[in-house]
């Protein structure tokens, strides 16, 4: 029995070698994207650091409390239940290092085309339609800006969603469970997703399971929401509209900006449009965005096609296009294949997704800067310091528990004004930091360092003047000064 596993697995490994070949030259570009923007200090506190704060405490069996986040000082759970950070710190353990998860995050993704290849494989889809959907997966412009900017756990939770809906499919009940909770578990809302995805199904198959999914999805989800945020943690969700969770249930908030329609655009052209011809489909995706253009309409910097909210579509649309294409059998040719690659092709040159910047010298140039960075990180910050850092020095230095975000900020001074006038360029940040690291480099704008450059250097003027900090060392254009006082 154990020979005949092992050859039917060779066989299958065989099978799929070719899917496995293009998913790992994906996997190669979204890594070499990722490990050079963030070497180049190109990532930021905001995503990366804190993530890779809360992981590095999870590996070390310590409360997950970021200093880096919107509230220092505070379990990262009041912001997002995002278990997966939990579930990788062990990678930790091998190597403790912001790269371990800008390497995983690619990885579980590409690994999970493999799902969305046997799924379109399984129901019997024209070989060439197969790889077409396949690619249009592993380049969907959602994931590309995702794996792009720094890491989320909505990533890993669309790998698992791939799984889950393959699984699903294929009726492998244990294996369905385990996907179904990893992705509810990976963050808060993805519950929503599993939900319509159960609904879909129940409602071609009638079946008991598709009802108990939908129904733990819903009690997931409850609990989440109108249980845990409020009356464990005592907060509110941060990301609800002003009025709350379910303030603004109108249908029109789904397409009622130039951006969201722009995002439906996109993600409808991205598979081309096929879809359309299944609407049933399509109800995973309308509740995916639901979630943040109806429910958190408030919430306008999620709504944008330049995020990485929308990597949760990418397994959606690939799966109600491989419905489609098994539905209609007319769709089901080697020219449709065709026509679903010049649509991913049109999205790539259209937008100008971060695949193509592999082919930018920009991309490649390396700021005289990052040299000065990395010996005033290697040989002058003790290595348990508290530090405040410049967002895109942070994601480098995160691992430790004091590390506190840079925040520009005004300051009315009655008397002592160190700009001479009433109303100063200043900073503020959490905590009592021994230490705060910036660079000046010209190369960095506002991402980088949160204010515009000539209110950042008089920023930095003024606390010295002030007497909160001091020049320790200065290299190039890095400075580490010690922190005195607390700007106040």
């Amino acid at each position: 029995m154990h020979t005949s596993m092992l050859f039917a697995l060779k066989k299958r490994l065989w099978e799929l070698r070719l899917p496995i070949l293009i998913c790992l030259l994906f996997f190669i570009a979204y890594a070499v994207l990722s490990v050079v923007r963030h070497n180049h200090y190109g990532s930021f506190g905001y995503d990366l650091g804190i993530n890779d704060q809360v992981v590095w405490e999870y590996s070390r069996l310590l409360p997950p409390i970021s200093t880096i986040g919107p509230n220092p000082g505070s379990l990262k759970l009041v912001n997002h239940v995002e278990l997966i950070f939990a579930l990788l710190s062990p990678f930790y353990w091998i190597w403790t290092n912001p790269l371990t998860l800008l390497l995983l995050e690619p990885l579980f993704f590409c690994v999970s085309g493999i799902a969305i290849f046997l799924l379109a494989k399984k129901r019997n889809l024209n070989i060439y339609l197969c790889f077409a959907i396949l690619i249009g997966y592993l380049g969907f412009y959602g994931a590309q800006n995702a794996i792009w900017f720094d890491v989320h756990s909505v990533s890993f939770g669309a790998s698992f969603l791939a799984w889950f809906i393959y699984f699903y499919q294929e009726k492998r009940t244990k294996l369905t469970v385990l996907f179904f909770l990893l992705a509810i578990t990976a963050k808060e809302n993805i519950a929503f997703i599993t939900f319509f995805i159960s609904l879909v199904y129940f409602i071609g198959r009638r079946d008991k399971q598709s009802f108990i999914y939908m129904l733990v999805s819903m009690a997931y989800t409850f609990f989440m929401f109108f249980v845990f945020f409020p009356h464990i943690l005592h907060v509110p969700y941060q990301y609800q509209n002003k009025e709350g969770l379910f303030s603004n249930l109108d249908i029109v908030a789904l397409f009622d900006t130039q951006e969201k329609i722009r995002v439906i655009f996109y993600t409808l052209t991205s598979f081309g449009y096929l879809a359309v011809l299944n609407p049933l489909t399509l109800i995973p995706m309308l509740g995916d965005l639901a979630t943040y253009f109806v429910i958190g309409s408030d919430l306008t910097g999620a709504q944008g096609l330049f995020m990485q909210y929308r990597i949760s579509l990418t397994p959606l649309m690939a799966w109600a296009t491989i419905s489609t294409v098994h539905k209609y059998k007319i769709l089901n040719t080697k020219w449709v294949a065709l026509y679903l690659i010049l649509c991913t092709a049109f999205v790539q040159y259209s937008l100008h997704l971060p695949l193509s910047y592999l082919s930018k010298q920009w991309f490649w140039y390396e700021s005289p800067s990052v040299k000065t960075i990395n010996n005033v990180i290697t040989n002058f910050i003790p290595q348990n310091a508290a530090i405040v850092s410049q967002n895109n020095i942070t994601p480098h230095i995160s691992e430790r528990k004091y590390i506190y975000t840079l925040f520009p900020d005004k300051k009315d001074f009655i008397n002592n004004s160190p700009c001479g006038q009433k109303t100063c360029d200043w900073f503020r940040w959490a905590g009592k930091p021994e230490y705060l690291i910036i660079d000046t480099s010209k190369d960095w704008d506002i991402r980088h360092t949160l204010a515009n450059r000539e209110d950042y250097l008089n920023g930095l003027k003024n606390l010295e003047k002030a007497g909160v900090v001091k020049i320790y060392k200065q290299e190039g254009t890095t400075t580490l000064y010690k922190v005195f006082k607390n700007p106040g």
